[in-house]
């Protein structure tokens, strides 16, 4: 299965997007719980313009990584579902769903809002969706604005039936327990209150004055039933955006440099280069840390494996000239700065680069081996080169004694084919996983 999967994956490499979808296909039928098979064969299908089953799958890889616990890769699904068909409501809450996974809670909130802004969503959609979503958010501020009265009601209505707790009262006080029957009127109107029976309240308020005229509960029975209602009606649904929106920028999404790059990491390894990319950008904003570094790694392998070297060159060379990181912690970047150099024949460069990256860490993966590879090369190179003009000077001076003359030309330099090296996929991997 995985070797069917991997050649599955070098189906998208190569863009044959229809042998990847037959492929990921025959994966699915034989192990439909295969979330990453599900992703693969719809990001074929969008380009084979087949929407609606990229959609199934789509929705197939998010409940699967969701039930998996595979947050990242569920953000990837949602939010490619949500990028799909963004009128559809359940895939917004869906999204929403992701965020709340993977703890991005400004990314939730305003994208929350901007769904409560739609006025083509009903009000009863907008609460039976958010109420689905209410037993995963966490944060305290954000809950009670999101949470709607008829859970609560259900739970009080579970509560005394105040009918029959009222014929429990009057017993008692028939029977002489005049102080338990108290206690019982008292959480009898209560009861009444809570189920707006404010008239039953008001009654039973008169029958306890009657009875116990002094009690110094009857004030506060009576202040409850004068202010009830109060204060009590439900926030509308733009009350409720307007403190969200209040609310907005005090969040934060929790570990975001992580879980884009651990999403950019994921895009690139199914070749959408360009969700990759995005996710990076978003990095490059925030402050430094061990991920930002593997960030610009990554990218700038992104562009050799879409053959612009050169691009990859320039990330790499405007990092390591940027002052934003330290001398040891650009070695990384060092190192695949003198890897690309190699790979393209630039010898000199890729030694200059190598000996930086080891004055601040000798000790990083094979820096030692890769300096002395180099050297080697452009010892070999030279020697080669030098062999090359002197079969030159001897075939002019024999051309010059036959000729009676020496004639100078210009002699086009033979170009000498770079020693191919082929890097391990776990050597090129190492650098930003």
């Amino acid at each position: 299965m995985n070797d069917e999967y991997q050649v599955a994956i070098n189906a998208l490499r190569k863009k044959d997007y229809k042998e990847a979808e037959e492929i990921f296909s025959r994966i699915i039928e034989q192990k439909p719980e295969n979330a990453e098979s599900h992703l693969g064969i719809s990001f074929a299908l969008i380009e084979l313009n087949n929407a609606n089953d990229a959609e199934k799958h789509l929705e197939a890889s998010t409940g699967l990584f969701e039930a998996q616990n595979k947050s990242v890769e569920m953000y990837i699904s949602a939010k490619k579902l949500q990028m799909l068909k963004p009128e559809f409501v359940k895939y917004t809450f869906t999204l929403l769903r992701a965020y709340l996974k993977i703890e991005f809670m400004r990314s939730f909130t305003k994208l929350l809002i901007e769904t409560m802004k739609k006025t083509e969503i009903s009000e009863d959609m907008l609460r039976e969706n958010i109420s689905s979503i209410i037993p995963l958010i966490k944060d305290e501020n954000i809950k009670p604005l999101l949470s709607f009265g008829k859970e609560r009601k259900l739970k009080e209505e579970e509560k005394l039936n105040p009918f029959e707790n009222y014929e429990l009262a009057n017993l008692l006080f028939e029977i002489g327990s005049t102080d338990e029957a108290k206690a019982e009127y008292y959480k009898t109107a209560q009861a009444f209150l809570k189920k707006d029976l404010t008239e039953k309240a008001q009654e039973l308020y008169a029958k306890i004055k009657e009875f116990y005229p002094d009690d110094s509960g009857l004030s506060s029975l009576k202040n409850d039933i004068d202010n009830y209602g109060i204060g009590k009606e439900e926030m509308s649904i733009e009350n409720r955006k307007t403190m969200l929106e209040d609310l907005l920028p005090t969040f934060e999404d929790k570990n975001e440099v992580r879980v884009r790059y651990s999403s950019a990491v994921v895009l690139k390894e199914y070749f959408r280069f360009k969700e990759a990319e995005e996710e990076i950008e978003k990095i490059c904003n925030l402050p430094k840390s061990p991920e930002k570094i593997k960030s610009y790694i990554l990218l700038s392998q992104i562009y050799i494996d879409s053959k612009k070297n050169e691009k990859a060159i320039e990330v790499l060379n405007n990092v390591i000239e940027s002052n934003e990181f330290t001398p040891e912690e650009l070695v990384p970047l060092n190192y695949k700065l003198g890897t690309l150099f190699e790979r393209i024949g630039k010898l000199s460069e890729a030694l200059l680069v190598y000996e930086n990256a080891m004055e601040s860490n000798p000790d990083y993966l094979n820096l030692i081996e890769k300096v002395r590879g180099v050297k080697e090369r452009i010892e070999k190179k030279s020697m080669e080169e030098t062999k090359e003009v002197t079969e030159e000077e001897v075939l002019a001076m024999e051309t010059s004694t036959s000729e009676g003359f020496l004639e100078k030309e210009e002699v086009e330099e033979k170009k000498i084919t770079p020693e191919v090296e082929k890097e391990i996929e776990v050597r090129e991997r190492i650098l930003y996983i």
